[in-house]
Order: C-alpha cells, then sequence, then structure tokens
C-alpha cells in the first residue's frame, strides 16, 4: 500500500483572521467612498440631480415658525405662507419679484407692499 502525504494545514489564528476581514471591509469602505467623491465632482453629475425648476426667491418671517415665501417655478412666482404643520399657496405673481443689484439686502417693507399690491391685484 502506497500512503500519501497531505500537506499540513496552515494554522490561522483568531487575530490574524479578525485582521484580514477588517482590511478587507475598510477597502470596501474606501473604495465606496472614493467612487461618492468622484460621481460627486463630475460634471453630468448634476443633470442626475434633476433641474433646479423650483427656487425660494425671498422669504420673510412673520413670527417665530411662519413665513412668506416667493417661489419661481419655472417661469412663474408665486407666494407661499410656511408653518411648521403646513404649506399653504397663497397667490401667484403677475410681476415677478427681484432683487435690486443696488442693495446689498432686499427691505421686507418692500417687500410686504409688493406682496400686498400683487395679492390685491389678483383677487380683483
Amino acid at each position: 500500500m502506497t500512503t500519501s502525504t497531505i500537506a499540513p494545514l496552515a494554522e490561522v489564528s483568531v487575530s490574524q483572521m479578525v485582521l484580514q476581514s477588517g482590511g478587507a471591509l475598510l477597502v470596501v469602505l474606501l473604495v465606496l467612498l472614493a467612487i461618492k467623491k468622484l460621481l460627486k465632482h463630475l460634471p453630468h453629475a448634476r443633470a442626475l440631480k434633476g433641474s433646479r425648476n423650483l427656487i425660494i426667491t425671498e422669504t420673510v418671517m412673520i413670527g417665530p415658525r411662519e413665513r412668506l415665501m416667493v417661489v419661481r417655478v419655472g417661469e412663474k412666482q408665486i407666494v407661499l405662507g410656511v408653518t411648521a404643520q403646513t404649506i399653504q399657496f397663497l397667490c401667484p405673481l403677475d410681476s415677478p419679484v427681484q432683487k435690486e443689484p443696488d442693495r446689498p439686502a432686499p427691505s421686507s417693507s418692500r417687500f410686504a407692499q409688493t406682496l400686498a399690491q400683487q395679492c390685491v391685484r389678483n383677487l380683483k
């Protein structure tokens, strides 16, 4: 009879197994983070997020949790009332409210006057 020789199995300690598994996990996480960063900085990645057709152009706080917002949707502007519980459509604006380039910050009283004029025109 012939005896076959079997190579002895290399003994691997538990600490080596944990180190190898942890190292592999770390490599996978680093690859995922690199892919995320790469996708964030690609020029066509913005197209994947969708177009920016909804833009908040102006906001006025009228209380601790209440505010009025002028929102541009496509080419139209609308006024919304926003509270902690709801968002309410108030009125559309016929003429767009535009920020003046001369002033660093728009005046809230001017905004209130424009809003009142637009709402009165729409109610008539």
